[in-house]
């Protein structure tokens, strides 16, 4: 009797063990990157101006354009040194996190992060200034696009 009682028991417990496949069974999702980021969430095309730290002068005051298609305009101004702004053109790409741009050969490889209403001037190593000083770094939009 208790061997009957046992085998009942193990061909239960086997038999709950099996679990057959189901037809609506779908894998698990794969982990999806953050898209939310400056380049698709912010308003980011138009136009921004500062005056960037210089080492040995007032300043330089900056004027940025970024356009939807990639392509920019820069000028630029060392104060008490330069009567009229440097002006160049160019095209900048984006940084793969979506929050960075870095223009090209003709804007000597600047960054920026791209912030709400304003850019951030990177060091070349392309990190944030940080610090009291930190906000002199600060391009501050002006324009938006077709304005």
């Amino acid at each position: 009797m208790k061997t009957a009682a046992f085998a009942c028991l193990a061909a239960v417990l086997i038999a709950g063990c099996d679990t057959p496949p189901r037809e609506h069974d779908t894998p698990a999702a794969s982990p999806v990157a953050d898209a939310h980021n400056a380049r698709n969430a912010l308003d980011w095309d138009g136009v921004y101006e500062g005056t960037l730290p210089c080492a040995d002068c007032p300043g330089i005051r900056t004027r940025l354009t970024l356009r939807q298609d990639g392509r920019y305009e820069l000028e630029t101004q060392y104060l008490d040194r330069q009567p009229r702004a440097d002006r160049v053109e160019g095209s900048f790409t984006w940084q793969p996190d979506g929050t960075r741009i870095t223009l090209d050969q003709a804007g000597d490889g600047r960054q920026y992060f791209v912030a709400e209403g304003r850019l951030i001037q990177l060091y070349v190593d392309g990190t944030r200034p940080q610090g009291p000083l930190a906000g002199n770094h600060e391009l501050q939009k002006v324009e938006n696009p077709g304005r």
